[in-house]
């Protein structure tokens, strides 16, 4: 009785031991559970600050990049318009130097440009008509007329020969400038070519003019490089009796007189 008391004794002892393994085991495990769970939602709002700081990291990258973008607009802005102004300032020099420029200084006998054309158009063995026909024909033929009243934006201007030539077009008075340079540099000497301005008086009208007066062979013509022109149409003797002419100014690169 006692033997069998104790085995029943020994399964209570050892089913309540059993038990409370059981309930210990279960605890840890609900325990760990927990922390299981705890730890998945711990990295799921990790995650989820993660994904929101990664979306506010790339919309301040975009920021940024729009600003970087903006700022080498600005940047190329700014240099366009320093550009601009190197323009501008360089322009106005050019402006103040055309306006107090002496008129001399515009027939340029000695620039390596004018004394290029004449060995194009002109040898060593033709006579002073066949070189004043040659520079005539260039300066109405070869350089294109220009049609434009201004030039960079203001009245026009008188260009330098060497410009006219390099760009193969300028104004009627460019021509004029061009002729006289190329008739000094060949050699005809300070008092057989001149530049005349003058006002043209004919019976119903009056009008401005220009022209290189050039002495050849003893008479002195009237070269106006325009179309159909010749260097010998225009005699100046037939031409002051049919006309009235008022001289305002003459000048080549060594003299200059003002009326």
């Amino acid at each position: 009785m006692i033997k069998r008391y104790f085995v029943i004794l020994f399964l209570l002892f050892g089913i309540s031991f059993s038990t409370f393994m059981i309930v210990e085991q279960t605890q840890k495990l609900n325990l760990q559970l927990k922390l299981n769970k705890d730890l998945e939602d711990t990295l799921k709002q990790s995650y989820s600050n993660l994904k929101e700081t990664n979306a506010t990291f790339i919309e301040k990258k975009l920021i940024l990049l729009v600003k970087i973008q903006h700022k080498n607009e600005l940047n190329e802005a700014e240099k366009n318009l320093l550009n601009l102004q190197n323009k501008l300032n360089q322009d106005v020099y050019s402006y103040s130097i055309y306006e107090s420029k002496d008129p001399r200084e515009f027939v340029d006998v000695n620039n390596s440009s004018v004394l290029k054309v004449l060995e194009q158009i002109t040898k060593s063995n033709m006579g002073s008509n066949e070189k004043a026909k040659a520079i005539f024909n260039y300066a109405r033929d070869e350089i294109v007329k220009e049609d434009k009243l201004t030039r960079n934006g203001r009245i026009d201007y008188w260009n330098y020969s060497k410009n006219t030539i390099d760009n193969k077009k300028g104004s009627y008075e460019d021509k004029i400038i061009l002729l006289a340079s190329l008739l000094r540099s060949v050699g005809f000497n300070e008092n057989d070519v001149e530049i005349v301005g003058a006002k043209v008086n004919m019976r119903e009208s009056t009008f401005s003019d220009m022209w290189v007066e050039l002495k050849l062979g003893g008479r002195t013509y009237l070269l106006l490089p325009r179309e159909n022109n010749s260097f010998d149409s225009f005699n100046k003797d037939d031409i002051y009796k049919l006309y009235r002419i008022q001289e305002l100014f003459r000048f080549n690169d060594k003299i200059i007189l003002r009326y």
